[in-house]
């Protein structure tokens, strides 16, 4: 049996694509915390030992809560302190209720929700008791049915839909696979680059002009470029659907080729590819409703790149959150910073001496030290402590190599400068890192292209 490895490779490469963008698809979800699930409990039966040994049951570990804390920093030299009520280990429990204080509050790793929603289901049979979690996982159809609508009207206009097909279908399953907003604004713009070149495909010096031609070249590659900026893996996907059809096209090419053989003449298109106009008076028409497509794209973008799926009803309560620094009522990472200062620095401090209770930039314990110079004893002032950020990046480096679920490593996943406080609802993870820059990127990428169209006709004196 003979092989075709011309057949085989990018039929292979189709294969692999596919299943690699099934493999990773995702679904943004509603939650408050980066990197954690919360879990709510309203119970007068359980206890949180009750409730912790439910979540083990049902696969949930390294579950946050406020029995398994422990003290984050410590000093060796006076490992037991006295805390006043107002210090940061006392008011840290606010993290671990409600803002009514009914609620037990519990805080799962997000690759958890199965197990988690499985654990919730367990806990609301119990008599008394009621539980839900910060948000649900909901497929967004509103941004990939945007660029399934510039699909249909691109292929309706079309002149060879099956060529069409072949060189898009790869970045429609791309935007259903991650319904992102500038996913799709990506792809749209990738959709009105191959319909422009699939007018030109076959014709003689088609990959010339091409090349040539940044109607086709700017649309198609400055999507890989843009999406860097929010996420290399979107761009790293958008590639692979890129090559997935190109190897799709390939194939196409290769059974027309076949089709060919068996006719003795094989009919050849006239004009070359230089001769026809790659966007003319039907392509600028078609770049206007890619540009209405962008547009409806940011406004969704705005109207639901925020929203959540998460429940507003009365029994829905006030939870500890990642929040604006106008709404902070909890402690703050700054707050455990000063802690981890005063708590390090307690056993060098004289007694009866006043300290300030926020230190200031700068600060530092003195130590005297006395060293024999050229025969004389003399003392020497040692910096055993400073406050800076040296002193911060210390903290936080010991944050990161506690052996324990602490609530410390969650706040500071969410930003060294964040704050927190009570919140109802959850931000939506398809909200994209600088998504309203990046969306008004991609909608200046083809106005500009069609400004620049529309004068270089005018220059030569055509009408559009």
């Amino acid at each position: 049996m003979k092989f075709d490895l011309k057949k085989i490779i990018p039929f292979t490469v189709v294969l692999m694509v596919f299943f690699t963008l099934v493999h990773f698809r995702t679904v943004p979800v509603s939650q408050f915390w980066k990197g954690w699930r919360m879990l709510y409990v309203y119970t007068e039966e359980l206890s949180e030992t009750d409730i912790l040994t439910v979540l083990e049951k049902n696969g949930c570990t390294s579950v946050i809560s406020y029995g398994n804390q422990r003290l984050p920093v410590f000093s060796q030299l006076a490992p037991v302190q006295v805390q006043s009520p107002d210090s940061y280990l006392y008011r840290r429990a606010d993290f671990f209720m409600d803002k009514t204080h009914r609620a037990k509050v519990f805080y799962i790793p997000e690759n958890q929700l199965s197990q988690l929603e499985s654990g919730i289901r367990e806990l609301s049979a119990f008599q008394g008791t009621s539980a839900g979690t910060d948000g649900k996982s909901s497929f967004p159809w509103l941004a990939p049915l945007i660029s399934l609508f510039l699909f249909g009207v691109l292929i309706y206009f079309s002149r060879n839909k099956i060529l069409f097909v072949c060189g898009t279908i790869f970045f429609l399953i791309f935007a259903f696979c991650r319904p992102l907003f500038t996913v799709c604004a990506a792809v749209s713009l990738y959709f009105f680059a191959f319909f422009i070149f699939h007018r030109i495909w076959g014709r003689k010096d088609f990959i010339k002009t091409t090349l040539n031609s940044p109607y086709i070249l700017l649309m198609s590659l400055s999507p890989i470029l843009v999406m860097l900026v929010s996420s290399p893996l979107n761009s790293f996907f958008y590639l692979l659907a890129f090559v997935a059809s190109a190897s799709l096209v390939q194939v196409y090419h290769l059974h027309e080729e076949e089709q060919n053989a068996s006719f003795s003449f094989h009919p050849v298109y006239i004009r070359s590819s230089r001769m026809i106009p790659v966007v003319g008076r039907l392509g600028i028409r078609l770049l206007g409703a890619l540009l209405i497509s962008l547009v409806l794209t940011i406004f969704a973008f705005r109207l639901s790149g925020n929203v959540s799926d998460f429940s507003s009803s009365a029994s829905m309560p006030s939870l500890p959150a990642p929040v604006s620094d106008s709404e902070s009522e909890l402690v703050q990472m700054k707050d455990f910073i000063v802690w981890s200062w005063n708590t390090v620095t307690f056993p060098y401090r004289k007694i009866g001496e006043k300290f300030p209770a926020v230190p200031n930039e700068g600060d530092s314990v003195v130590l005297t030290d006395y060293q024999n110079v050229n025969g004389r004893i003399q003392s020497v002032q040692n910096s055993v402590f400073v406050f800076n950020s040296e002193f911060r990046d210390s903290v936080y480096k010991a944050v990161d190599n506690l052996d324990y679920p602490a609530l410390e490593k969650m706040m500071l996943k969410q930003g060294k400068n964040a704050s927190f406080g009570y919140a109802k609802s959850a931000l939506s993870s398809s909200s994209e890192r600088f998504g309203i820059l990046l969306l008004l990127i991609f909608i200046a990428i083809p106005f500009t292209l069609g400004i620049y169209y529309i004068l270089g006709r005018k220059r030569y004196g055509l009408s559009i």
